[in-house]
């Protein structure tokens, strides 16, 4: 449920410190945060006058957020209901683990065509570095080393639009993430599919990346629809 009272708010404002940004993008920055991290669940409204109130805010910036948040495909305005957290049907999230696949591989492509001695560095950092929190039972930890890996990656393939095009498909992904990458059987299938992945791109074989990576993600996939489908969504 969305937090609405004094530490909350104090929480809002430890967050959004930065004075260079404004009411309406800090709204953004917390609310993104809240929905990737599960806070706000899939489905709930996101009611403008409680998150006026919240944030102290008068309902316009809040407005303009959550307009902000509904391009991005995070939110959904809904005639007469207001904006509520998107949440994706089970074609939906089948469709768009397809299409992020498919971009993670081009991505892996282009990294072992382009990548530099200090990006294939970066690259093999990030993945020790994977392999290390695989083994810590800390999933939150593991999954912001998944995501630096594949970050490592998107940097290599220097490509700004696809790594663009990435970020902004795997937030509509990341709460169906969370629960298959918590998993410890799906942590530890996930770090033979790194394995092959990481050695492709040690030895720039753009094919052998590119086939790693798509096969990896459909196993996301896979364990998406299982989940979905439990979910009944």
């Amino acid at each position: 449920m969305i937090k609405n009272n004094a530490a909350s708010q104090g929480s809002f404002e430890e967050k959004t410190e930065n004075p260079k940004l404004t009411q309406t993008e800090r709204i953004i920055q917390a609310l993104e945060a809240e929905i990737l991290n599960g806070d706000i669940a899939p489905g709930q409204r996101l009611d403008e006058v409680t998150l006026s109130e919240r944030f102290a805010v008068s309902r316009t910036p809040v407005r303009e957020a959550l307009r902000a948040l509904a391009t991005t495909g995070l939110v959904v305005l809904k005639p007469r209901i207001g904006a509520v957290v998107a949440r994706p049907t089970v074609s939906e999230v089948m469709e768009i683990f397809e299409l992020v696949g498919e971009l993670e591989a081009v991505a892996s492509r282009l990294a072992c065509e382009r990548m530099t001695d200090f990006h294939a560095d970066q690259i093999a950092g990030a993945y020790q570095a994977c392999c290390e929190a695989a083994n810590s039972n800390d999933a939150a930890l593991y999954m912001d080393r998944n995501d630096a890996f594949h970050h490592a990656i998107h940097v290599a393939a220097d490509n700004r639009a696809l790594a663009d095009q990435i970020t902004q498909l795997g937030k509509r992904l990341t709460p169906y993430r969370r629960f298959i990458t918590f998993r410890p059987d799906r942590r530890e299938t996930a770090e033979k599919e790194h394995e092959a992945l990481a050695l492709a791109l040690k030895n720039r074989d753009g094919k052998a990346a590119a086939q790693a990576m798509n096969d990896h993600v459909r196993m996301l996939a896979d364990d998406a629809l299982i989940l979905a489908r439990s979910l009944k969504l």
